[in-house]
């Protein structure tokens, strides 16, 4: 039995060594190359690629952080994988593992924007409140799998953040905030908050969305691409460029655009 235990605790160790980039904490913007995989719907088809614009003036010069997304329109948690079983579902083959297989030697990081729409049965069903304590478990406990089966699956750190501001799901889709801090509080290992997204677009509605009054517009997407670039750079212990927060200024006071709300070819 002794024996054993030394052949497992050697095994372990290689496996450490040989990817130490899944078994600990890293930096972003460390020089090295990353992967940055943005997973979520509709509500992250255009910031992924304004933050990919931000990290490239951050860095300019050789493009060491490369920014993808594995989205698909409709596709809350719940969607994703089931909830009750942590088992990915059919769009999680088709999105989700290939995006990670393309991080090669590189680490992967997930950048998740998600919502807990359906985890309680229909989708208008949700947190009602900071006493709602069933559903706050039951939310975590979703997160968990949610994030324990993209590490199976090859990120190497993982951001959650949950949904903006949706006002005909609220005010369950703020609480849902409520679940991702009882999830982070279980210490899961390379899991870390996202940018709380829904505060900012909850102040800016209805100038930062579409004309649907739900996907965001052109003001909505920079705002969220600041906050995730934010996020990244406090991570690290790095300052958050001026120019990046003047960025979003304009694009706050400017003309919105309503964007389109299919994948990007």
């Amino acid at each position: 039995m002794l024996r054993l235990l030394r052949i497992a605790v050697v095994l372990a160790l290689t496996a450490l060594a040989a990817d130490p980039g899944a078994a600990k904490d890293f930096k972003i913007f460390s020089g090295e190359p990353r992967l940055l995989v943005v997973h979520g719907y509709s509500t992250s088809f255009h910031w992924w690629a304004m933050l990919q614009r931000k990290i490239d003036r951050f860095r300019p010069g050789e493009r060491k952080i490369e920014v993808s997304l594995a989205a698909k329109g409709g596709t809350p948690i719940a969607k994703w994988m089931d909830v009750d079983t942590g088992k990915p579902l059919a769009p999680w083959g088709e999105v989700v593992v290939p995006a990670l297989r393309k991080k090669g030697a590189r680490p992967a990081v997930v950048l998740a924007q998600q919502s807990l729409q359906w985890v309680y049965g229909d989708r208008d069903l949700g947190i009602a409140g900071s006493h709602d304590a069933k559903r706050i478990e039951a939310g975590a406990d979703a997160i968990e799998k949610y994030v324990r089966l993209l590490q199976k699956d090859g990120a190497d750190q993982v951001f959650v953040a949950m949904h903006i501001y949706k006002k005909p799901l609220e005010p369950e889709i703020g609480n849902e905030r409520l679940a991702l801090d009882e999830a982070l509080g279980r210490g899961i290992a390379r899991f870390h908050t996202g940018p709380d997204v829904w505060e900012p677009t909850s102040k800016l509605w209805p100038q930062a969305f579409a004309d649907d009054k739900v996907h965001p517009n052109s003001i909505g997407a920079e705002v969220m691409a600041q906050l995730w670039f934010e996020t990244l750079l406090e991570h690290d212990g790095a300052e958050v460029p001026a120019w990046s927060r003047r960025e979003m200024e304009s694009a706050i006071e400017s003309e919105p655009l309503d964007l389109p709300r299919g994948r990007p070819r």
